[in-house]
């Protein structure tokens, strides 16, 4: 009656196990909230494939304009890229074209990086500041250029030299960028050129650089100005611990994570069971606890040399089977 009992109980606890993350999980309901972008930081880095690099632009000087706040001429989307995406998730990113940033690398630094110029890279970088998820805030997009959309180490040798001002690189990364609720970054469409631009050494009193984007409709939708723009989709985020834990590991991570950890629980107090049956399914215990009596009688008296023989004794008889046996049977 007793292993009946157990296993019945075993079985609703299963139930429980298997029913309780559903209903946690449904009854939680969070609301998914606007996770807009609030801070952005562009940079731009020329690198030498044998080591070393440079940053020409840099900048933290970007408006986020919400897309439903644009005027209705404004057609940034001609391909329906957006179509599937919510508006109120959507920003259009125009940041400044020039660096808030001056140029100050000596010219011996220059010289020095001239000279090793031979094969080079060009590396992108959007990084994208949000409230939520927790520990995923700042998400980072970053791309190196195809070396047939760099420009030639000659023509930055040239720049750097002061011969020209300026080079350009093309398709530098994606016009469309979506940052999803888990702290992802991907783009939306992978289009066949991205945006490009023009980059610039200013010279003067001070040096800087700036880049200009070619692109007339990318300037008009940012009012005029020539920096890197881009067309944010920053997926909404549940609220709360349960909204929060669900966007950093998703419900089938947290379904898995509590049954696995309650099955093993079980597991554990379930396996080596054969390993307990001789000392735990006895006919009578009446002589063990007898002796286990005696013994706290004996301590209570002071009597620790009957003590000891009573405490070999129990051992004795539970490191012999023929012993136990004997010391349990039934009356």
């Amino acid at each position: 009656m007793t292993k009946f009992c157990n296993g019945i109980c075993l079985f609703f606890i299963l139930i429980c196990v298997i029913w309780a993350p559903m209903l946690m999980y449904s009854s939680g309901n969070p609301t998914n909230i606007a996770n807009p972008v609030n801070d952005v930081r562009v940079q731009l880095d020329i690198k030498e494939k044998s080591g070393g690099r440079l940053t020409l632009y840099q900048t933290t000087l970007c408006e986020m304009i919400p897309f439903n706040q644009l005027h209705d001429d404004l057609n940034l989307d001609p391909n329906n890229y957006l179509y599937a995406y919510n508006i109120n998730d959507i920003q259009l990113i125009c940041c400044q074209p020039d660096a808030n940033t001056l140029w100050l690398v000596p010219d011996v630094v220059q010289r020095r990086f001239i000279l090793s110029l031979k094969d080079m890279e060009v590396k992108f970088s959007w990084v994208l500041t949000r409230d939520r998820p927790k520990d995923k805030e700042v998400v980072k997009y970053e791309r190196t250029l195809d070396p047939v959309d760099c420009p030639k180490p000659w023509e930055v040798k040239k720049v750097l030299n002061g011969s020209t001002n300026s080079f350009r690189a093309c398709n530098i990364y994606p016009r469309y960028i979506r940052v999803t609720g888990s702290g992802e970054v991907r783009t939306i469409e992978e289009e066949a050129n991205g945006v490009s631009a023009d980059i610039i050494l200013n010279r003067g009193v001070s040096e800087w650089w700036s880049f200009h984007d070619i692109n007339s409709l990318d300037v008009k939708g940012c009012g005029g100005l020539r920096g890197p723009m881009a067309i944010i989709v920053s997926e909404e985020t549940p609220q709360g611990l349960l909204g929060e834990t669900l966007s950093k590991f998703s419900i089938w991570g947290l379904y898995i994570t509590f049954v696995l950890a309650v099955g093993r629980f079980i597991r554990l107090q379930c396996s080596d069971l054969r390993m307990r049956i001789p000392y735990e399914n006895l006919p009578s215990c009446d002589r063990l606890i007898a002796i286990c009596e005696d013994i706290y009688a004996a301590r209570a008296e002071g009597e620790l040399v009957v003590e000891e023989i009573l405490y070999w004794t129990l051992v004795k008889i539970y490191r012999s089977p023929h012993m136990l046996l004997e010391y349990t049977k039934s009356d």
